[in-house]
């Protein structure tokens, strides 16, 4: 009997500690287990986002600065204009058409051997006395000899700036190719443009004085040809004239009449 009660005791004994024990919940430790895996996750995700973000922002920047560097200063393109001889694009060679007109002794050209290339024209008639020269005649000769001085004169003033803007231009192109930046590149193009643009003017300088040489002798000859057919035009009605007075004299005579 003894023993059997000792049982009981022990089983309800047993019971109450049992009943003392704390209940865990798994199942929730384990869900919010599993929330916190997610939310980190969920960090990480935004962490690299960030960072891939970032990655793009440093390389934009990067992209930023090679452009900048490339591009160069803005105010390097500017082309100096006392570099490029501007004076040059305002110069007016050789003389004006006034001054060539202008021309006090006409008869100097009788004189003129151009370096011994010709003879000059004697004024000495057979008697040893002097001739004396229309100075009308020859003016025209004696302005188209001035502008053959002129037409030398800006040909070798403008041999000599074509030679200089030639190096300029070759300076030039060994600086455009070794340009680094954009802005280097525009103004080594802008000078070179201006450059050959000075080197066109002043062939176009040169051409045109030579131009007037040959547009004054071809107005000397015309007018030489102009003077001809006038004289000859002339000449035919004096001698009309002549015939005619000749003419009108003889009529005036009396007529001879011979005896038997």
């Amino acid at each position: 009997m003894r023993k059997i009660l000792l049982l009981i005791f022990c089983v309800f004994g047993a019971s109450a500690a049992w009943a003392i024990l704390p209940v865990t919940d798994y199942a929730n430790l384990i869900n919010n287990r599993l929330m916190q895996i997610q939310n980190i996750a969920k960090w990480v995700e935004s962490i690299t986002h960030l960072k891939t973000q970032i990655d793009q922002a440093k390389r934009q920047i990067s992209i930023q600065d090679d452009l900048r560097h490339w591009a160069g200063n803005p105010g390097d393109a500017v082309v100096a204009l006392n570099a490029l001889g501007e004076g040059d694009l305002a110069r007016n060679y050789g003389l004006s058409q006034k001054a060539l007109l202008n021309v006090k002794d006409s008869l100097a050209s009788l004189k003129n051997t151009n370096s011994d290339t010709y003879r000059a024209i004697t004024d000495h008639d057979l008697a040893g006395g002097d001739m004396q020269f229309s100075e009308k005649t020859f003016r025209r000769y004696a302005v188209l000899d001035a502008k053959q001085a002129d037409a030398a004169n800006v040909a070798e003033q403008t041999a000599n700036r074509h030679q200089e803007l030639q190096r300029d231009i070759a300076a030039t192109l060994v600086a455009l190719r070794s340009a680094t930046t954009d802005a280097e590149v525009q103004k080594q193009s802008a000078k070179l443009a201006a450059l050959n643009g000075q080197l066109a003017q002043v062939e176009a300088e040169r051409k045109r004085h030579v131009d007037e040489v040959a547009l004054q002798k071809i107005a000397n000859d015309a007018r030489l040809e102009q003077e001809r057919l006038a004289a000859a035009e002339l000449e035919a009605k004096d001698a009309y004239l002549a015939q005619q007075r000749v003419s009108a004299y003889l009529q005036t005579l009396p007529l001879r009449r011979d005896t038997p």
